[in-house]
């Protein structure tokens, strides 16, 4: 696979493993064939590095995450931009999409996660942590919790609808 030409950050396959997603600190996200190691499509879009790429469930979107403090919604076919999603006040380290692809949920440096509306891009909820920063954050595969991971040694569990913290595991 040749094509960024600065480190890669995060590469990820496609549900039916016929493409990967890689992001990279040249500000791009690239599409490849598995099959023939071919870049499918460059994403431009993001004016920084970029933390993570993630395809959807159904493998027709990309989520990106950026030192830029934009999330991304991408058409997988097309490389296209459907949504930037806008709200962070430092960097997005990640970007997930829910197992039924409705919502997505970014980490960010600014002590927050967010979970969004795939479908208009709309921010759902805002998850105040008592970390430092966010660094990684995921779904329960019903979509119904969040975990948010910290800096410091705090995890905390979300009620994702109603953005209200249930647990705080610490250590």
């Amino acid at each position: 696979l040749h094509g960024h030409t600065r480190r890669l950050r995060s590469a990820a396959f496609s549900p039916d493993s016929d493409r990967a997603v890689t992001a990279s600190s040249d500000l791009t996200t690239k599409i490849w064939s598995v099959e023939c190691g071919r870049c499918l499509h460059t994403l431009r879009g993001h004016s920084l590095e970029v933390n993570s790429a993630t395809f959807s469930p159904d493998g027709s979107l990309i989520l990106t995450a950026s030192v830029d403090k934009t999330a991304k919604i991408w058409c997988a076919h097309t490389g296209q931009t459907i949504h930037t999603l806008q709200g962070h006040r430092w960097d997005v380290r990640s970007a997930v999409f829910s197992s039924d692809g409705a919502l997505a949920l970014t980490s960010s440096e600014d002590r927050t996660a967010r979970v969004w509306r795939v479908e208009s891009g709309e921010c759902l909820q805002t998850l105040r942590t008592q970390g430092p920063k966010v660094l990684s954050a995921a779904f329960s595969p019903d979509g119904t919790l969040a975990v948010t991971a910290s800096l410091n040694p705090i995890a905390q569990i979300w009620h994702v609808e109603s953005g209200k913290c249930l647990h705080t595991l610490r250590g």
